[in-house]
């Protein structure tokens, strides 16, 4: 019983770390700033929106469109397969046949969401369909004539 306690203890102590830490961080740059230690130069210019170096055209709280998410959720899928297949490669010749059988396993089922996600179209900036004229679309959207 007295481990199990103990184990509670050790989360506890985590918690207080992860709380204080970055408190007191913000304090000591409150405490910086107060004593003119760290710079505060306010200007306009610093608090208006930046949008990579060039001028904002909209609004900050405009919604962003839904192919951002999903061109960055692409990029972290490929990402932390790239965080899984770095250690297997750095040690690939100690860890036997059956790492490398679940390596292929794993790049297969990746490189079958990659085809699914190319064949859907996700890899593609422009969403239109395939086929489609903007003459078509337009006269889509008038709704069937009544004779």
């Amino acid at each position: 019983m007295e481990d199990y306690l103990r184990q509670y203890g050790l989360v506890l102590m985590l918690s207080a770390v992860a709380v204080i830490v970055p408190a007191s961080v913000l304090v000591l740059s409150q405490l910086a700033t107060r004593i003119k230690a760290r710079p505060f130069r306010p200007n306009p210019i610093k608090y208006t929106p930046y949008e990579c170096g060039m001028e904002p055209e909209r609004g900050r709280w405009e919604r962003f469109n839904v192919r951002y998410y999903r061109f960055a959720l692409l990029f972290l899928l490929f990402d932390v397969e790239v965080v899984f297949l770095f250690p297997w490669a750095s040690r690939a010749g100690a860890m036997g046949w059956s790492a490398f059988g679940a390596i292929l396993f794993f790049t297969a089922v990746m490189v079958a969401g990659w085809a699914y996600e190319w064949k859907r179209g996700g890899m593609e900036w422009d969403e239109t369909l395939p086929g489609a004229s903007t003459d078509d679309v337009g006269s889509e959207a008038a709704g069937p004539v009544a004779a």
